[in-house]
């Protein structure tokens, strides 16, 4: 059996500490992009409530105001899910 030599060990250990490292980074922009993507659709909606009641479109505020604390809370739900997910895929 042939022995490994302590030069070829320490490249085989850099190559495996490079792939880890790669993995990681590819994993941090899937959670990103997923982030991202999942953060705009609430975002959007709450962006259409505001330039809507600015442009004086609603005359009653008070159901706009409640429509848009509804989703608020569904963009905190989905922050702490996001968050959530990640700690357990870790």
């Amino acid at each position: 059996m042939r022995k490994i030599q302590p030069q070829n060990s320490q490249s085989l250990f850099n190559s495996a500490s490079m792939l880890e490292a790669e993995n990681v980074d590819q994993k941090n922009q899937l959670f990103l992009n997923k982030v991202s993507h999942e953060l705009r659709t609430p975002l959007s909606v709450i962006k259409m409530y505001v330039e809507s009641i600015e442009d004086g479109m609603y005359e009653n505020n008070k159901i706009v105001f409640q429509s848009l604390r509804g989703k608020f809370k569904e963009f905190e739900m989905l922050i702490d899910d996001m968050v959530k997910e990640e700690k357990e895929n870790k």
